[in-house]
């Protein structure tokens, strides 16, 4: 498993389903909150969470996201952790 191809998997996600240009994903900073990357309501932050479980799947990470993991207060680095242990 590697963890920075991993992050940067989530990154591109943060930014993608919350509507951002995700060129550049690696650039995105781990204290971001999630409402700065626009995650302003619940719908986005439960295809976030769809999304993140998703990728513990492929990746096989041993982690599970529940509904209701993935609010508008994380951070990307909160989102980071529910992934990878």
């Amino acid at each position: 498993m590697d963890i920075i191809f991993i992050t940067n998997q989530i990154k591109f996600d943060i930014l993608n389903t919350g509507g951002m240009p995700a060129q550049y994903p690696y650039n995105l900073l781990a204290n971001t909150p999630l409402t700065k990357v626009g995650y302003n309501s619940a719908e986005r932050c439960r295809l976030l969470e769809q999304r993140l479980h998703q990728i513990a799947l492929d990746y096989n990470t041993g982690r599970r996201i529940s509904a209701g993991d993935v609010s508008e207060e994380l951070t990307v680095r909160e989102c980071i952790k529910l992934v990878i242990a």
